[in-house]
This record gives structure tokens, C-alpha cells and sequence, in this order.
């Protein structure tokens, strides 16, 4: 409900003015007259107290100011309606002068309180529509008081004080909406109430020089108290004390027709004074002339000074912009994009001039161990030490820049000779070892650096950028904390790859990959358990490929997932296709698929197996699938995939087990099926190795899960892997892989095969 004071005070109020204007001149419509007035200054009082604004001492002014007016309009009342007389100058005229100051202390205070920060040109603004108006006000108004009257002086100044208290709210009230500030309901109400105050006031002065006054100025009176008293009740009064949030007013269309009007109106008075044949006030037009001249010429300095600091701060702000673009935020060095441009335009330079330009591509060593174990924020910290070292080591002119992550390049030009990188290469890996220290721990530090010259006009900025990425490779793999120069080899080696993924991208549409199968035995019962399909590629010029001299390069890009979705479908087809022709000799053989980790991570692993077992018509359970123990670290989603896998009746097993990271116990909450032994555990005879296989076998047994051996080669291992209760053995003993056609010739069944541990070695 006490949102809606001011509502019902201004319906109330509306009903007075109409009961107002019908009633007869007379006491009881002065005494409406002061209720009415009486009322603006209790509902000034009732809003301060209802709203409780941050700053009451404008509104407590205000409210001083409207009961000195109504006192005055009280006691003007009693010597007119009472005593029937009509003197001027009275104590009325006091009380109605006295308002003015209060009113605008008020006002004062508000602006000031609404004020962010100094206005100037603001204040200048307003000044300039003060004086102006102010000069209007004079000429019509207070001009002719003064020199149109044999009045007494004191008679003279008290008819003057109403004009010039009239200027004083006018001057205040184009500062309050010059100011900046929200323009809420209780500000538009004050500002209706202040101009019709000002309007009344100046009419009524008018009047009375011409003895025309007409009672329907009362209503801009009585409608003032009514906005001044909404105004107060508002809730909206309660932030319009508040400090503004805005820093000026933009100088907007209107303020200019405002401002321009203002600045006229000295030579329009003139001119208007000269056209009616009236005494001009020549003093009055000159001196506010010249205000308004130095005025203008200070908003201008103003303007110009804020447009000068405007392109100043736009021209920072790009300066800002333009380094951070350029930069890293982290540590401050070239970022990627501004790396390349320097590249090649070292590159152009180095044409040119025939210098030889070098790029040293800093890969920081055991940077995701300080990730893991301390945590993001000491990450940082070590960059941003280690690009501050790397700065720090550099020759005047040479570029440092950050590519992301740990990697760092640094741009060297006019190098007299190869060796100059190396010996820089060298010093960096020197400086880059030194410890780091990050919240008390002390880090070993340390960095694999690639080196890449420009060769020739043909090299750009990604080859050289790729070519020093290739060697810091080599450098790390080599064995971290050294260099390594991109030379010939290297190159050749790099075209003889790319041959090989150009040529593994023909491969399965010309259809020269093929599977060799090799078997796996069961030791109890020396039968064929099922065999293990692994893939050879008949390249033409080179022969029958071993998978180790295709597969790495495969498993870099997700050609690797195409060549596992064609083993699963010529592997499950061969043994649907072996089932069919032989169902006695193939009745439980399985057949086991590697797939690798990229496949794996891939979401679609699950359709591919399940497409698959469909097209081929084999049972799920006759299918296995192989999994690196490496695959469990490197694939996140491993274990979720492999619990899919299951899902659908496959088996899985883990090949080549004790190679990696997996700990034995952990093998109990890993959805497999099968541990595949490595040959390394077979083969091994130093002091131990028995007692890790024992181990590895027991617990995998523990765990429910078949153990397979591979690599058997010996009776003698045979025997071992035998009286250790290894499930199944795979190996060179049996069988090395053989092409489908030579596996469905051989001797006998899978249950009765003959046991010539030779055959096919």
C-alpha cells in the first residue's frame, strides 16, 4: 500500500483543485488554497519517512521551503480576505522570499549528492541556459520593476527578489537535468513542479506590470504543491538522493537545441528591443554576451579535450588490444599466430639477404607429473619461469614465443653458422634444468629442444615450425634434456613416412591387406582353443609387410580405425565361413582381434564389433577382443567401452601383460576376461622372473580370468608354463601365423591335430 501514497494523493488533489475553481473568491477558498499547500509539505514529510532515502536533507529543505511559501500564502490570505487590504511590501513577502533559498538549498543538495564525480561541462552547460534565460527574465521582468516605478527602493528590491529567486530554481533545475542521473517517476514529477513554480511566478510578475492578473495562475501553483508532494510520496524518491552510476550526460540533440537557444536569446533581445522601437538594456545584453561568449568557449576547450582523450584512449586500448592478440596472456611471449607471422617473415628476410634462420622448438620435460601432482596454478608458475629463463638467454633480436601448453619456440636470425643454435640449444637446456621452486616444493626441471634450419626459398613457416616439432620429438624420445637437429635423415625418414600413410590410404580400397592366423593351444588338452588374426599387407614393391612396419604409422591419424573395422569383418567371416564348412573341427574356436586405442576411444567401437558379428553371422562369445595393457592408461573411457563390449557378449583380454603400468591389483575391478601374458616373462630366466610369473598367473586366477601365454618357443617353457597351470599357449612352438587356405589344409582336426611342435616354424 505505500507504493500507492502518491497516487491517491494526487486523485485528492485533482478533486481539490476541481472543488477550487467552482468555489467563490472568499475565506474558504483561501482556506482550500492552504490545505492544499499545507499538504505538499506533510507529504514531503510522510515520503522521507515511509521511503527513508540515503540522503534526507534535500527532501527536510524542500519541505522547510514549501512551509515558508505556505506561511506566506496564509498570511497574504488574512490581509486579504480579513483585514481586506492589500500591502506590499508585507511580512508575507519575507516568508515567499525566504522559500527560495530553502527550495534551492534543497535542490543543492540533491544534485550534489546525485553527482558521481565533477561536471564541468555540465556546470557550464547550465550556466549558459541560466544566463541566457536569466537575461529574458531581466528584460521582461526586473528591468522594468526597477526603471518603470517611483516606488521606494526597498518596495523595488523586494518586487525584484521574486525574479532573481525565480532564476535561482531555474538555474538549479537545468543543473539537475544536465546532470547525469536516472530519470525515475519522483525526478519527472520535481522537474514538472520546479517549471511550473518557475511559469507561475514569471506570469505573474508579467501581470503585474500590465495590473492583468487572472486567478487561473492558482492552478500552476496548486498543481506545483501537488507534483512537488507525489514527487516525495513516489517510491521511487528513495534512490533519486543516490550516487548516479553514469559519468555524464551524452551530449545529446536536445541539449544542443537547449544550449543554442540560450546563446541566442542576447542578440535575439536586441534585435527584438531595436524592431519595437524599445529602449534597448545595452549593459545587461553586453555583459551577458560576454558571459555567454567566454561560456561557449569553455565547453568548446572541453570538447575538444574530451575528444582528444577519447582518440588517446581508443589509440591505448588498440595498442592493448593489439598486444594481446599478439601475446600470451600467461606468460607475455609471442603466442602462436604472432609466432608464425615472425617465422615468415624472418623467412622473406632471410631470402633476401641469403642469411640462414633458425627455429628451436623447447618441449618442457615431466611438465604433466607438475600438472598432476601440484596442481594448475603451480603449472603456470613453472611456465612462467621458465619463459622469463628462456627471455633471459636469448641475443638481442631473437623472438621467444609460447605455441600453448609447455611448448615454446624461439626465432633466431642472421646466425653466422649452424652451430651458433646448437650452443644456444645447449645453454637453454642448461638453464632449463635448473630446479624450480613453486610454493615451497622444489621441481626438477628440464627440457627435450628440436632444432630446424631454413634450407631453401621453398621452406614456409609451418614446414620449419613442423620439421623443429619433429626434432624435439626425437630429442625427448632420445631420452630428454638434449637436442636434436632436423637434418637429411630425418627428412627422409619423414617423406618415407608420408609415402607410407599416402600408400596405407590405398591399401584397403585396392585390397592388399591380408590376416594370418596363428593358433592358440590349450595346455590340458593340447587342442587348437582358437587363433589370434593378425594382419600382414602385401605392398606392392616391398613385399609382405610385418604389422610393426605399418601400424605405428597407421595408429597416428584414424586410418588405424578403418583397418581394425576390416579385421573384425575378414576375421569373424573366416571363422563363420570355417564353422560352416567344418562345424566338428571349429566347434569351439574363438578368434582374437587386436584393437587399438584410438578405435577403442572412438564411439563408435560398439557398432563396428556389433556390425560385424551381424554381417558375418558369427555368435558374440566366439569373438575376442585385444586390448594393450598401454590402452587402459592412455584411453579414459577404456574401462566404459570395454563394459560395452561385454555388454554384447564378446570377451575380452589384455595383451601383452606386464609391459605397462596396470598393477596386478587392479586386475579384479577390470571388466576382462582373458590376461595374455608377454613373451618377455616367458622367455625371461634371470633370478625373479619365475616368482613375477607365479605371481601374475595366481592372481589372475584369483580374479577369474583365463591366462594365456605367448611367445613359447621351447618344450622346456612348455613345461614351466604347465606345471604353473597356465590355461592356453601361443607361440612359435606350435605355430608361427598362417594364411587361412594353409590352416584349413592341415593334418586333422582342431581336437586331434597333430602335436609336431615344428610345423610351420
Amino acid at each position: 500500500m505505500s507504493g500507492q501514497w502518491w497516487k491517491l494523493y494526487l486523485g485528492g488533489g485533482a478533486l481539490a483543485l476541481v472543488v477550487y475553481f467552482v468555489m467563490p473568491d472568499g475565506v474558504p477558498q483561501g482556506v482550500l488554497y492552504l490545505a492544499v499547500g499545507a499538504s505538499c509539505a506533510v507529504a514531503i514529510m510522510i515520503g522521507v519517512r515511509l521511503h527513508r532515502p540515503r540522503h534526507s536533507l534535500p527532501w527536510l529543505l524542500m519541505a522547510l521551503g514549501q512551509v515558508a511559501w505556505v506561511s506566506g500564502d496564509a498570511l497574504y490570505s488574512w490581509y486579504e480576505d480579513v483585514r481586506q487590504v492589500d500591502p506590499f511590501p508585507s511580512p508575507a513577502d519575507g516568508l515567499y522570499i525566504a522559500a527560495y533559498p530553502l527550495l534551492g538549498a534543497g535542490l543543492a543538495v540533491l544534485i550534489r549528492a546525485r553527482r558521481r564525480g565533477p561536471d564541468a561541462a555540465g556546470l557550464i552547460d547550465s550556466t549558459i541556459v541560466t544566463i541566457g534565460f536569466g537575461l529574458l527574465t531581466w528584460v521582461v521582468v526586473g528591468a522594468p520593476i526597477i526603471n518603470g516605478t517611483s516606488a521606494p527602493v526597498i518596495d523595488r528590491l523586494v518586487a525584484v527578489a521574486y525574479p532573481a529567486g525565480d532564476i535561482l530554481l531555474l538555474a538549479l533545475l537545468v543543473r539537475l537535468i544536465t546532470a547525469s542521473g536516472d530519470r525515475t517517476a519522483a525526478f519527472r514529477f520535481l522537474t514538472m513542479a520546479l517549471v511550473l513554480l518557475i511559469a507561475a511566478d514569471t506570469m505573474f510578475a508579467a501581470t503585474e506590470l500590465s495590473n492583468g492578473y487572472s486567478t487561473g495562475l492558482d492552478l500552476f501553483w496548486l498543481a506545483s504543491y501537488l507534483l512537488w508532494g507525489a514527487a516525495a510520496l513516489h517510491p521511487s524518491m528513495t534512490w533519486l538522493s543516490d550516487e548516479t552510476t553514469q559519468e555524464s550526460q551524452p551530449f545529446s540533440r536536445r541539449r544542443t537545441v537547449a544550449l543554442t537557444a540560450a546563446v541566442l536569446v542576447a542578440p535575439l533581445t536586441l534585435a527584438a528591443q531595436l524592431t519595437f522601437g524599445i529602449s534597448p538594456d545595452s549593459w545587461a545584453v553586453i555583459v551577458c554576451s560576454m558571459a555567454l561568449f567566454l561560456l561557449v568557449v569553455a565547453r568548446m576547450s572541453l570538447a575538444i579535450r574530451a575528444v582528444l582523450a577519447t582518440v588517446s584512449q581508443r589509440d591505448r586500448l588498440q595498442s592493448v588490444l593489439s598486444h594481446e592478440v599478439a601475446h600470451d596472456s600467461l606468460t607475455g611471449l609471442a603466442n602462436r599466430a604472432s609466432v608464425l607471422a615472425q617465422i615468415e617473415g624472418a623467412l622473406h628476410r632471410g631470402q633476401r639477404a641469403g642469411t640462414l634462420s633458425a627455429l628451436l622448438f623447447i618441449d618442457l620435460d615431466r611438465f604433466k607429473t607438475v600438472n598432476d601432482k601440484l596442481g594448475h596454478c603451480a603449472g603456470d608458475d613453472v611456465l612462467r619461469e621458465a619463459a622469463r629463463r628462456m627471455d633471459e638467454s636469448v641475443r638481442e633480436g631473437d623472438t621467444v614465443g609460447r605455441l600453448g601448453g609447455d611448448e615454446f619456440v624461439v626465432l633466431l636470425e642472421l646466425l653466422g653458422s649452424e652451430t651458433e643454435a646448437v650452443d644456444l640449444a645447449d645453454r637453454m637446456i642448461r638453464t632449463l634444468a635448473a630446479p624450480f621452486t613453486v610454493g615451497g616444493v622444489t621441481i626438477t626441471g628440464g627440457a627435450s629442444i628440436g632444432i630446424a634450419y631454413s634450407m631453401d626459398a621453398g621452406t614456409d613457416a609451418h614446414q620449419l615450425l613442423h620439421e623443429a616439432d619433429v626434432a624435439s620429438y626425437r630429442a625427448k624420445a632420445s631420452g630428454r634434456g638434449r637436442s636434436h637437429v632436423f637434418g637429411d635423415a630425418l627428412r627422409r625418414e619423414l617423406n618415407e613416412q608420408a609415402a607410407l600413410e599416402a600408400a596405407l590410404g590405398d591399401a584397403l580400397t585396392k585390397g592388399e591387406f591380408a590376416l594370418h592366423y596363428q593358433p592358440v593351444i590349450a595346455v590340458d588338452t593340447d587342442i587348437v582353443a582358437g587363433y589370434e588374426a593378425l594382419i600382414r599387407w602385401h605392398r606392392p614393391g616391398h613385399g609382405l609387410q610385418q604389422p610393426d612396419t605399418f601400424i605405428p604409422v597407421a595408429e597416428k591419424s584414424d586410418l588405424i580405425c578403418d583397418i581394425d573395422r576390416w579385421v573384425l569383418g575378414e576375421a569373424t567371416d573366416q571363422l563363420s565361413r570355417w564353422i560352416d564348412e567344418e562345424p566338428t573341427r571349429y566347434a569351439d574356436v574363438t578368434v582374437a582381434v587386436n584393437i587399438s586405442g584410438r578405435h577403442l576411444a572412438d564411439s563408435g567401437i560398439v557398432t563396428d564389433v556389433t556390425s560385424a558379428l551381424a554381417s558375418s553371422g558369427l555368435p558374440a562369445h566366439r569373438l575376442v577382443l585385444e586390448i594393450t595393457e598401454s590402452v587402459l592408461i592412455d584411453v579414459p573411457t577404456a574401462t566404459t567401452r570395454l563394459v560395452a563390449l561385454r555388454g554384447i557378449g564378446v570377451s575380452i583380454s589384455i595383451d601383452d601383460f606386464g609391459t605397462g603400468y596396470t598393477s596386478i591389483a587392479q586386475l579384479q575391478m577390470l571388466p576382462v576376461d582373458t590376461l595374455k601374458i608377454d613373451k618377455e616373462f616367458v622367455t625371461c630366466t634371470t633370478p625373479g622372473a619365475r616368482d613375477l610369473l607365479i605371481l601374475m598367473i595366481t592372481a589372475a586366477h584369483r580374479c577369474g580370468l583365463h591366462v594365456v601365454a605367448e611367445g613359447v618357443e621351447t618344450e622346456e617353457q612348455l613345461q614351466v608354463l604347465r606345471s604353473l597351470t597356465v590355461d592356453s599357449v601361443q607361440g612359435f612352438l606350435f605355430a608361427c601365423p598362417q594364411p587361412a587356405r594353409v590352416i584349413q589344409g592341415r593334418l586333422g582336426t582342431g581336437r586331434d591335430a597333430p602335436r609336431s611342435r615344428a610345423q610351420g616354424r
